[in-house]
């Protein structure tokens, strides 16, 4: 009977240590899951980091190509010209698909650099606002009334591609200027009366005049510091 009874206790004594044995294993798995799950939501955050990144460094990338063609474009059409053409027609009524069709009336000069086989259709659009490059002519110097320059708008920027784009390619060309309102994808902000031969001074980066965009220039107030995609440059060439 002693034995017995000692027997049943022992083998109770046995189930009790498996039971808790088999509760510390499935309280050490699911810590280990919890860590796990931590662990791949940081590499998930990491990799969409990464990626935004390297989305906005080919966007980057696109654009500046682009601007290279246009301003390459620009210099081939109107060398033989006295002066650079104004800005006439908006370029918000355009699109890939009518930029080049010489039936539709608009006289603008991105318009007038596809119809001339001087760009293609592609690379006459700002890949982050989708907007058709707004170009007008611009003063070299200020003593002159002919209008020697023109001007490039690229707008709906955030301000990190902003600044971005100011340092990677602002001091290959001749006049930069920042704006940080009434920017954004779908507008077309003044950018007639540039004068090439003024100082510097806020938000105007670069002039004739001026020596290269310093970092410190890039992130001062007032440049490139408007909320959302509002930004734009204006790049200037003569």
């Amino acid at each position: 009977m002693d034995t017995m009874v000692l027997d049943l206790k022992g083998n109770v004594a046995r189930k009790v240590a498996k039971l808790k044995e088999m509760k510390k294993q499935r309280g050490v798995t699911l810590l280990e899951i919890i860590i796990v799950l931590g662990i791949i939501g940081v590499i998930a955050a990491g990799v969409v980091i990464l990626a935004q990144r390297a989305f906005t460094a080919q966007d980057l990338s696109a654009v500046q190509d682009d601007l290279t063609s246009v301003r390459t474009a620009m210099n081939e059409a109107y060398k033989d010209q006295a002066e650079y053409p104004a800005q006439t027609d908006s370029i918000l009524t355009l699109s890939k698909s009518t930029i080049g069709d010489t039936t539709v009336s608009n006289a603008s000069p991105i318009a007038t650099l596809v119809r001339l086989g001087k760009i293609s259709a592609d690379e006459a659009f700002n890949g982050f606002s989708n907007d058709a490059f707004q170009i007008a002519n611009a003063q070299t110097d200020s003593s002159s009334s002919q209008k020697k320059g023109f001007v490039v708008m690229v707008n709906g920027l955030a301000s990190e591609e902003c600044r971005n784009l100011i340092s990677q390619m602002g001091n290959q060309w001749d006049y930069v200027e920042a704006v940080n309102t009434n920017a954004a994808a779908g507008s077309e902000p003044t950018i007639t009366g540039k004068d090439f031969s003024v100082g510097k001074s806020g938000a105007i980066l670069k002039t004739l005049t001026s020596g290269e965009i310093a970092p410190a220039d890039i992130v001062a107030d007032g440049v490139c510091d408007g909320q959302g995609s509002v930004n734009g440059v204006i790049f200037g060439s003569k």
